[in-house]
């Protein structure tokens, strides 16, 4: 997986599969200007692991499925 995602309640997902997000529209609501909002994104896109890890044993599915973040 190369790509970050959006979803539609201002989440950043680094994987489709990832466990965790980073909250954009929080930050959005308090003020954060464009280039706070930009570091967040990178910060998310850093942090993605390697693989999206599908094919290991221990992998375990997100809470929220494509279908409930937008996608």
């Amino acid at each position: 997986c190369d790509r970050t995602r959006l979803t539609a309640d201002g989440q950043v997902r680094a994987c489709l599969f990832a466990t965790e997000e980073s909250d954009l529209r929080g930050a959005l609501r308090a003020g954060m200007d464009d280039e706070g909002l930009a570091d967040r994104w990178r910060r998310a896109m850093w942090g993605k692991r390697a693989g999206h890890g599908i094919d290991d044993p221990t992998f375990l599915q997100p809470a929220r499925p494509m279908s409930a973040i937008g996608g």
